[in-house]
């Protein structure tokens, strides 16, 4: 699957390694990118469990998610609701940054930014929420995007590049 990236493939790089492997896999943009291409991997298991990142027209990450209870298919979806009562959405968080209006327009408007966006999965299928929500974490302090905040306790975690790509970096 051209825009999946199995976790074995980073786990044990440096962290500088990890991230050009994700900056030069093949992420497939959103507008080409179909909910059957998200159910099923290239082994004909359920694509379920991993991370997700977001890149923006310029190639640069805005966004790093888990799945680790839905399927992706879900996930995606939920995330390109278009409701002001969305507060923690992908597509809520662009309107915010993009400083668009917080209602229907503000949304469409957001909805039309993202077609050139790409969506990349790192498979980590059967590694368990710990294990997901870690991964998720080592993928935000390697990769800083835009829309994503930290939480608390990686505030103060700075990353040389030199360290090993592991969810022993967040513990």
């Amino acid at each position: 699957m051209d825009f999946k990236i199995e976790v074995e493939k980073l786990i044990g790089l440096t962290v500088n390694e990890a991230k050009n492997t994700i900056f030069s896999a093949n992420a497939r943009k959103l507008k080409e990118l179909s909910f059957v291409d998200l159910l099923v991997d290239d082994n004909n298991e359920a694509m379920r469990h991993g991370v997700y990142i977001i890149f923006n027209s310029n190639s640069e990450c805005v966004y790093v998610g888990k799945c680790s209870s839905v399927h992706f298919v879900d996930r995606l979806g939920s995330h390109l609701g278009m409701s002001k009562n969305y507060k923690y959405t992908f597509l809520s968080k662009l309107v915010s940054y993009l400083e668009l209006p917080n209602d229907f327009s503000g949304y469409v408007s957001a909805a039309k930014e993202i077609s050139d966006y790409k969506y990349l999965i790192i498979n980590a299928n059967r590694k368990g929420t710990d294990y997901i929500g870690k991964l998720e974490k080592i993928c935000m302090l390697t990769l800083n995007p835009t829309l994503n905040n930290r939480p608390k306790k990686m505030k103060k975690i700075t990353l040389s590049g030199e360290e090993v790509f592991d969810t022993k970096l967040y513990s």
